[in-house]
């Protein structure tokens, strides 16, 4: 049911599949300095390109946007016990000598390139996300239109997908509509059918392209990683099922096509 890929093989033959794995840390691990998770959450809700959100159907425009101005100017240890979901994706912004990912590039992104690329492998755009959420809450239910190496950092995450997700939320349907399958709510699921990967600081989780999944936070503390999105993936020059379907679908719509990006 689980999987981690312990060999070079191992990831090459899980990649070409639906279900989500680990990585051994004797395949591949990160070593970075990092700051406190409070001092991180400190200087990116300052930041006007961080997405604050708490997650709740039942809040007006103008309680959500109350609540996230008091997550902004509380003292950071009340911020940290708001029930929030804070996001970046321009985290380019934040290399410069002095800043808290000033070593970032060099031991994240070069590195991880770099076993890609002694895999075999090719792709058309790789940048890096950090997710935070409070304690115990819960990313939406999605699907995202790329491959996502999780890197756990700090706290504890309960990431949840399928056995089989094609059969939960087929590809095509996915491909036509991704946003449609996104909700706040997690549906009916029969556990049954569910694969769930605990991860702890240092777990690395490949997350496969069009794949539906959530998120949960552990119950005790603020959990934190940094997500790694890759698109046009490629092993030989061949790009994974679920890619294949995505690209037809954008052979048909190529103002949708999403190819490059600069937030190395």
């Amino acid at each position: 049911m689980h999987l981690i890929a312990m060999t070079a093989d191992d990831f090459r033959q899980f990649w070409n599949g639906e279900r989500n794995f680990l990585i051994d840390s004797e395949l591949f691990k990160f070593e970075m300095p990092l700051r406190s998770v409070e001092e991180v959450i400190d200087i990116l809700r300052r930041n006007s390109e961080a997405r604050i959100q708490f997650l709740d159907d039942s809040l007006s425009d103008a309680e959500q946007n109350a609540l996230v101005e008091k997550f902004k100017t509380a003292p950071i240890e009340k911020a940290v016990e708001m029930p929030i979901s804070l996001a970046h994706f321009h985290l380019q912004n934040f290399y410069g000598a002095g800043q808290f990912l000033e070593y970032f590039q060099e031991c994240v992104m070069i590195p991880w390139r770099t076993f890609l690329s002694q895999l075999g492998f090719t792709w058309q755009r790789c940048y890096p996300i950090i997710f935070i959420s409070g304690k115990g809450c819960s990313s939406t239910y999605h699907a995202d239109s790329s491959h996502v190496l999780a890197w756990q950092v700090y706290g504890e995450k309960h990431f949840h997908g399928f056995l089989e997700p094609e059969k939960r939320e087929p590809v095509q349907k996915l491909v036509e509509n991704r946003t449609g399958v996104t909700r706040i709510d997690i549906p009916q699921i029969d556990p049954a059918d569910i694969l769930t990967y605990d991860m702890q600081p240092g777990d690395l989780l490949w997350n496969q392209l069009l794949t539906p999944h959530w998120v949960d936070a552990g119950e005790d503390e603020v959990a934190m990683s940094f997500n790694i999105s890759h698109g046009g993936v490629a092993y030989r020059g061949e790009f994974c099922p679920n890619e294949q379907v995505l690209r037809q679908h954008w052979e048909k719509n190529p103002k949708s096509a999403w190819l490059v990006d600069v937030r190395y």
